[in-house]
């Protein structure tokens, strides 16, 4: 009785002890179920979430490239405007812009004319000299004022008074030069020279050749401080007779640079670089456009030439240069202020002017 009681007590205590095994696997099974579905629904977050930062970077990039785009089309419209706002403020600039520089040229000529002539009238000292080209400019002035106000510009030209340069106008027969020999000096302590111009009678030429010209030929001189010196010589070729043009240097033997058929009288611009009609390029440059400084201007052998000199000279100290022939008072250069206006066009510019003045 007592071992069945017992082993019945211990059948039920085994179902007793199964049954809560099973019910803490149940519930086991229970917590993990429940911890799968939690890690589901957190992937299932993490994807979505994902799935909206690649969404929101997509929308980003296209709201850049449209905004890059706007722009664009915003700058390409703005520099469209730009540029046709410009053609419409400029059109007939161009034209404008050529008459302007036409009314320059037109007072640059005028005032370089109004210069030489004042010169020319041998003024009897250089305040004369100074006051007929203030007047002649003011004159000027008013000319091309009313000259140009029918085109609807409005001109202005004014002389600088303190940019007047004082020099002397030299002119003098090449023969009759007061020395009583065949040597003169037509200019002293020259710093600058300009319109320099010899004519002379082809028939009064000594007739030689390159080699000759040194020891026969009338030449024109031009020795600086420096014991420097270039030489002009002017003679007609023995061979053909054509009026030719050589120059050397320090006294050695001329190369030949230009020449041209005789004529009744033949003018050999210097600082013009021309020989009668023609063309004699790097003739002051070849001469005295090599030196440096202040230069004496002479004139050797005029007994082998006939003819005529002129020269405006700047002196490189005073007023005035040293001269066996006639120096008078003159105006080297100036300075004008000149300024052309029109409704579309604005030109302000200062000018030298020194007629006649070699580049070189």
């Amino acid at each position: 009785m007592a071992a069945l009681t017992s082993g019945s007590s211990d059948g039920d205590g085994s179902r007793g002890g199964s049954a809560r095994g099973d019910s803490a696997r149940g519930s086991s099974a229970c917590g993990s179920s429940a911890r799968d579905a939690e890690r589901s629904r957190d992937a299932d977050r993490s994807r979505d979430g994902r799935r909206f930062r690649d969404a929101d970077r997509g929308q980003l990039l296209l709201i850049s490239g449209l905004v890059v785009a706007v722009s664009l089309v915003a700058l390409v419209v703005l520099l469209n405007a730009s540029i046709y706002s410009e053609n419409v403020a400029t059109r007939g600039v161009e034209a404008a812009d050529g008459e302007a520089l036409e009314v320059r040229a037109a007072a640059v000529e005028e005032t370089g004319k109004l210069i030489d002539g004042t010169n020319r009238n041998r003024p009897g000292d250089h305040d004369a000299a100074v006051t007929a080209v203030e007047n002649g400019t003011a004159d000027l002035d008013a000319y091309l004022a009313r000259a140009y106000a029918d085109r609807g510009g409005v001109t202005n030209v004014s002389l600088v008074p303190s940019s007047i340069r004082r020099g002397s106008y030299v002119t003098g027969s090449l023969t009759a030069n007061g020395t009583g020999d065949s040597n003169a000096t037509l200019a002293a302590g020259a710093a600058r020279t300009r319109g320099f111009v010899v004519e002379v009678d082809p028939d009064s030429l000594a007739s030689t050749d390159a080699a000759g010209a040194a020891s026969g030929a009338f030449r024109i001189e031009f020795g600086d401080t420096t014991n420097e010196t270039r030489e002009v010589y002017v003679y007609e070729n023995a061979t053909d007779g054509d009026v030719t043009v050589a120059v050397g240097e320090n006294g050695s033997d001329p190369t030949v640079v230009c020449s041209t058929p005789s004529g009744d009288r033949v003018g050999v611009d210097l600082t013009g670089e021309r020989v009668g009609d023609e063309r004699c390029p790097g003739l002051w440059a070849a001469s005295a456009g090599e030196l440096a400084g202040p230069h004496d201007v002479s004139m050797e052998r005029t007994d082998a030439a006939n003819g005529t000199a002129v020269l405006t000279a700047l002196p490189d100290s005073g007023d005035a240069v040293g001269s066996d022939h006639s120096a008078t008072p003159a105006v080297y250069d100036t300075e004008i202020d000149f300024s052309y206006r029109t409704a579309e066009l604005r030109f302000d510019t200062a000018i030298r002017v020194a007629p006649g003045e070699p580049d070189a």
